[in-house]
């Protein structure tokens, strides 16, 4: 039904890999691709928008480091004082939980700044607003994880192997600081924990500085809430606009960073993001309609998103005869940017169009394959006709 739409939308999302290659958080190629976003957006919309933030791109995966760096120092200290080694291994385990967990970005200050660059545009119904639909994906792509290059079938091994090591030798170093034993014990405790090190430093390198080319994460996501916008612009141009429904295009900066692209934009917006009932069709991970699914709980399962708009999306996919389970996040999957949303009150979720489990995930995830060619034009279509099915069950009033 939206095959058109779905091969122009994987022109444009080809032609801008093509002329900006990877589009890492805050770079000069993502603020390039969303100037042509807004280019691309601005005949068919009322009103088109750039805006730049800061953003600090290496804090997000700093943890990793700082962790193993903590670690070693916790070695050398632990046959001394104990109290030393639990207090730094406590300070990396607190910001993992902080800030990969929950994203707070506590950190972000000690890592250079870089400015980032969203995009958006409104398209005004033909009648006063009742409500409003954001349709939105990322535009900056993904640092390549080499867990995923080098041997991905033993990423699960090499990453819990790792962040195992690290938790046992925690508590080890706070059962020592609290039994006291003495020199012969601690140092021979640290012996061990130098030893279980090999298990944690394949950690160091998990991320390359190289970007991915971000096809299907995220750029696909991108130009398929494009083809939305100018749908729905050639409706209204016909006569047959939404009667009360504003709909805003977004493509958002340093998702990959923490979505720190989506959390800028909603707080600029302030209350006046939901001033009117709105809610938010999110796009990530467009590879295979068949592996489709609607998130219920982003974030790593700590933010709550609207279960009844994403049945409604599952309805519409199965109509399409896809079966798209509504389900919430993997937990250590990360999150999506419609938690930021949701965090301001919008109604969202998310469509999800790959499989999580690590035998099943696109190889192309986060990796130099996540090309043109991973992206997948049935699931271009499917975010499509979902996108407009839900919009127009939103302009008519039935999910009040």
């Amino acid at each position: 039904m939206y095959e058109n739409e779905a091969r122009t939308a994987h022109g444009l999302m080809s032609g801008i890999i093509d002329r900006y290659g990877p589009r890492l958080p805050g770079s000069q190629a993502g603020r390039e691709a969303a100037d042509e976003l807004a280019a691309a957006a601005t005949p068919y919309a009322d009103e088109v928008h750039t805006e730049d933030f800061a953003v600090y791109p290496n804090a997000f995966l700093g943890f990793i480091r700082l962790m193993l760096v903590l670690y070693v120092v916790s070695v050398a200290a632990l046959p001394f004082a104990p109290w030393i080694s639990a207090a730094a291994l406590a300070v990396g385990a607190a910001v993992l939980v902080f800030d990969f967990f929950f994203y707070k970005g506590y950190t972000d200050r000690f890592y250079r700044r870089a400015v980032g660059r969203n995009v958006w545009a409104t398209l005004e119904p033909t009648g006063p607003v009742e409500r409003q639909l954001i349709v939105s994906g990322h535009h900056d792509s993904a640092r390549i994880f080499n867990f995923y290059v080098d041997r991905p079938e033993l990423y699960g091994r090499r990453l819990y192997s790792g962040m195992g090591a690290y938790f046992a030798f925690l508590i080890a170093a706070v059962a020592l600081a609290i039994v006291a034993p003495g020199f012969a014990v601690r140092a021979g405790v640290a012996v061990a924990f130098a030893a279980a090190f090999a298990l944690a430093a394949p950690l160091w390198n998990f991320a390359s500085k190289e970007g991915t080319p971000g096809a299907g994460d995220n750029l696909a996501a991108s130009v398929a809430a494009l083809e939305l916008l100018k749908g729905f612009k050639a409706r209204r141009d016909a006569g047959a606009g939404l009667r009360a429904t504003r709909i805003i295009f977004a493509s958002f900066d340093a998702e990959e960073a923490g979505l720190r692209g989506a959390r800028a934009w909603a707080k600029a917006r302030g209350d006046a993001l939901t001033a009117v009932p709105t809610w938010n069709y999110n796009m990530d991970c467009v590879y295979s309609a068949k592996d489709s699914r609607f998130l219920s709980r982003d974030l790593n399962g700590s933010v709550a998103l609207d279960e009844r708009t994403a049945r409604a999306c599952a309805d519409l996919a199965k109509e399409a005869g896809v079966d798209a389970p509504v389900e919430p996040i993997a937990f250590l999957t990360g999150g999506t940017d419609a938690a930021e949303l949701a965090r301001k009150g919008v109604r969202a979720t998310t469509l999800i169009a790959m499989t999580w489990s690590n035998a099943d995930r696109s190889p192309a995830y986060h990796t130099p394959a996540d090309t043109p060619d991973a992206v997948g034009l049935d699931a271009l279509e499917l975010a499509i006709r979902v996108g407009f099915g839900l919009t127009a069950r939103i302009d008519e009033g039935k999910l009040d």
